[in-house]
């Protein structure tokens, strides 16, 4: 489903804003839903639909008295989504839960950047190898923000730690080569010498973190940065790609593992907090924008909802036009532990009980 207004709450906790008849009772850092279909409206903790019917009075028998529908039955009519703020809080337009149409629930998934890794097989000799050349040829360049360039000075760097991401990586006319030479003459002469020449090289450095897997096993070159994808070309001294499919002696044994963009890192939750925020502002029905805060935290690790609601038709629910698509996406984490959302947390993990769904275990819904 398309989107036209997108909005990023983030809590860096697991517990929603408790129930309270106080708008601005949702403190910065929290989440909070709002509940107008009560005859007082307050900050709801309880399930916002059921995922089953009870047929009870329709003559049945037994314990289980609950008939799974295919389709949640919502248990609240109006609502907002609220980020609670320094100030008064940031809300999404009031929904009517008709209008929602898909609220999916994800789990953290680490990110892992692309990877090649060069396993030399046989015996390598000086006669055969000797000097190598490993050329890197870039394939996709990063297209996020935080790669290069963070305006909250967050230092929420993506895999490589530190540094943004290097412009001499860039080609406007085609894919760039970039090459690195060095000497060989066994299996684990090449593993350590191609980790040095490469963590020597001024911008292979940058781009990739080369690991000598030992005793000659494999030269593992993976990405720095979430979208830098490149290949691999070996050479040997007279110039003739080594890189093989199949086990033969002086030769180079690749093994590609592809980049898992991952969920709920600390840089894809802070990036599209600045994007959203960017795009629209503190956008909300009741108070002007003052200020551009966002609540990503470094090194914290995020369960992710996405929550996808229409426009009310004629007429237009907050900035977006009639019949269009809006989004607001909640991460939350549990609080003060640094790790991700999981089964049997100490931690009270009421955003489950309220979209109904197994910690850890992806969900979807669709009406």
């Amino acid at each position: 489903m398309g989107t036209n207004l997108s909005q990023v709450f983030v809590a860096n906790t697991d517990v929603l804003q408790v129930a309270d008849t106080s708008f601005t009772a949702c403190a910065a850092g929290e989440i909070g839903i709002w509940d107008l279909g009560a005859a007082t409206p307050t900050y709801r903790v309880n399930p916002l639909y059921s995922a089953g019917v009870d047929i009870t009075d329709e003559g049945s028998t037994g314990t289980n008295n609950l008939t799974t529908v295919a389709t949640p039955l919502w248990l609240v009519s109006k609502l907002q989504f609220v980020q609670g703020t320094a100030g008064n809080p940031i809300a999404t337009p009031i929904i009517n839960t008709a209008n929602i149409k898909r609220i999916k629930y994800d789990p953290y998934l680490a990110t892992a950047g692309h990877k090649v890794s060069l396993a030399p097989d046989g015996t390598f000799t000086a006669a055969a190898v000797n000097t190598v050349t490993i050329k890197v040829i870039v394939r996709s360049t990063p297209t996020d923000q935080l790669s290069f360039y963070d305006q909250n000075g967050s230092n929420a760097a993506i895999l490589s730690g530190t540094a943004p991401f290097p412009l001499g990586a860039f080609n406007t006319t085609n894919h760039k080569v970039i090459s690195v030479e060095f000497n060989c003459t066994t299996k684990a002469t090449f593993t350590a010498n191609g980790k040095v020449a490469i963590d020597s090289h001024g911008l292979l450095k940058d781009l990739i973190t080369a690991t000598d897997a030992g005793t000659g096993n494999s030269l593992d070159l993976q990405s720095k940065h979430v979208g830098f994808i490149f290949d691999v070309i070996v050479l040997d001294k007279d110039g003739n790609n080594i890189l093989v499919a199949a086990t033969t002696a002086n030769k180079i044994v690749p093994t590609v593992t592809a980049q898992v963009l991952g969920v709920g890192n600390a840089w894809q939750v802070l990036g599209e907090e600045i994007r959203c925020r960017s795009r629209y502002g503190n956008f909300n029905r009741m108070y002007l924008p003052q200020n551009m805060p966002t609540y990503a935290v470094k090194g914290s690790f995020y369960d992710k909802i996405t929550i996808e609601y229409a426009t009310n038709w004629p007429t237009s629910t907050g900035i977006a036009p009639a019949g269009a698509m809006n989004q607001v996406v909640l991460y939350y984490t549990d609080a003060g532990d640094g790790t991700a959302p999981v089964i049997g947390d100490s931690a009270t993990n009421n955003f489950d009980t309220a979209f109904a769904y197994t910690i850890a275990t992806a969900k979807e819904y669709v009406w």
